[in-house]
């Protein structure tokens, strides 16, 4: 008798999931699809403004992962299991902010090597001076900027540095 209240508890749960699985799927296959084209778009967009590939490929993965926890979480909201939605949204931005917080010095580097990459006048070859570093800039990504003095020395100075101080361009790249 128990074995028979067991499978019928069984099955009076699967019965009440398979109404929604028509509507998972299309969302799910709905939401694959969107999550493509934004991921092609923003990248046809900041390929248009000429963005370095670094930022490109950060910004890109940090949206395309940004769509699938959303996606995720109405999947789990659909199904009806509202309280794992929001533990999960929640439990993600808990970990954003935590490495956010503990990555301070990283984003203020990159924040500060978006700035510079998109100066026009702040690009390899341009002669600067920063600080007690002058010389002509050999390499510039998202993070630090490589400058080369008149003695062959090659200084790496994070991009931050560059955020708040006063710096000055002698010569910039034409």
């Amino acid at each position: 008798m128990t074995d028979t209240r067991i499978f019928t508890e069984i099955i009076d749960n699967i019965m009440v999931y398979i109404p929604k699985i028509p509507m998972v799927v299309f969302t799910l296959a709905l939401g694959i699809l969107l999550i493509r084209f934004i991921k092609k778009a923003t990248i046809r967009i900041m390929n248009r403004m000429r963005l370095d590939t670094t930022i490109i490929s950060f910004t890109t993965a940090f949206i395309t992962f940004t769509l699938w926890v959303f996606l995720i979480s109405l999947l789990f909201s659909i199904l009806g299991f509202p309280q794992i939605s929001v533990a999960f949204s929640g439990s993600i931005a808990l970990v954003l902010v935590g490495i956010a917080s503990n990555a301070n010095s990283l984003i203020q580097d990159l924040l500060a090597g978006i700035f510079l990459i998109a100066d026009t006048d702040f690009k390899v070859g341009a002669e600067v001076k920063i600080n007690n570093v002058q010389g002509t800039v050999v390499g510039l990504d998202i993070k630090k900027t490589k400058i080369k003095d008149e003695n062959g020395h090659i200084f790496v100075v994070s991009n931050k540095v560059f955020d708040g101080n006063i710096y000055e361009i002698t010569k910039p790249k034409k």
